[in-house]
């Protein structure tokens, strides 16, 4: 049974329209108050990074880095939609958090997400943190970009960040998860049709398949140990599920966390409901253990708090 807190929260929010099937211009403008309901996370340092066009989040005695790609379906979004989710993150995890900015569709098709995530991948490198203590991380889109991130490091021959983390991460952009027809009536922020025209706007024209746009058709092998926090009400549920399956069956360590009765990215809205402080904590605590140490080959599943 979810918290009341959550189920007031979700009757508040299926309240609203549908962020997803507004046009692209309101829809980029809602997304701007994304964060509304997510509490202001104390005892966290915020600074402009116009390096990557983003912002870092900085608490004390941070000795790890994390990036985090927001998300908005490839086509809405900016760092600041994501601060107090930074902040929260830097907190659990004792870590940086560096949230850069991302060129969005669709005036700026696949892959210039890819290749702007890379960049600020190299950029934080550069500047003195290190591939064992740095984790790449996103939500939604986000969260696809995080691990198409690790596989074109891979692919480049890049040195490897120290893990994946994936909040209900959007990993099949031709929207084939047997969830997206079986979880369609529990959703109340998602839809398939508003993802496909997404993703046309994004892919442009080009194979929605191919690996760096949809990484549950990658081969994974050579990735860094993955974790994958999804809500089991949600349409992309199987996004998840396929990607750390494939991770495990490719030699990677991958955690899979379902939480019962939550929806989208819910650990965004840390403060308003107890589910998203808890995912907030869980990610904080395999944050820290996979920047001190390391495995392979096993996979873990979760579905419970």
């Amino acid at each position: 049974m979810i918290s009341k807190q959550a189920q007031e929260f979700w009757a508040l929010l299926k309240s609203y329209p549908k962020q997803i099937a507004m046009p692209l211009s309101q829809a980029r403008e809602a997304d701007t108050r994304s964060e509304d309901f997510t509490s202001e996370p104390v005892g966290v340092n915020f600074t402009p990074v116009p390096e990557v066009d983003g912002l870092w989040a900085e608490v004390p005695g941070a000795d790890r880095a994390l990036l985090y790609f927001f998300g908005g379906g490839f086509v809405l979004g900016s760092p600041d939609t994501r601060r107090k989710t930074a902040g929260h993150l830097a907190l659990a995890a004792k870590a940086r958090v560096l949230v850069p900015n991302y060129r969005l569709a669709p005036e700026h098709p696949f892959p210039a997400a890819v290749d702007d995530a890379v960049h600020a991948y190299q950029w934080l490198l550069e500047h003195g943190d290190e591939p064992s203590k740095t984790i790449v991380a996103g939500d939604s889109a986000g969260g696809g970009i995080a691990i198409s991130t690790a596989i074109a490091l891979r692919d480049r021959h890049l040195p490897m960040c120290a893990g994946i983390v994936a909040l209900s991460p959007w990993a099949d952009l031709t929207c084939s998860g047997e969830s997206m027809t079986s979880r369609a009536a529990a959703d109340i922020e998602c839809t398939r049709a508003g993802l496909l025209e997404m993703a046309g706007w994004y892919m442009n024209g080009a194979d929605s398949s191919q690996p760096l746009a949809s990484p549950v058709f990658a081969d994974l092998a050579g990735l860094p140990p993955l974790l994958c926090v999804v809500g089991g009400d949600e349409i992309l549920l199987d996004d998840s599920m396929r990607l750390v399956r494939n991770a495990a069956i490719a030699g990677i360590d991958a955690t899979l966390f379902i939480a019962s009765g939550m929806q989208h990215i819910f650990p965004i809205w840390a403060g308003s409901f107890p589910e998203a402080d808890r995912a907030i904590a869980l990610v904080g605590d395999w944050v820290q253990r996979r920047t001190c140490n390391s495995g392979t080959g096993r996979v873990a599943v979760n579905s419970k708090y």
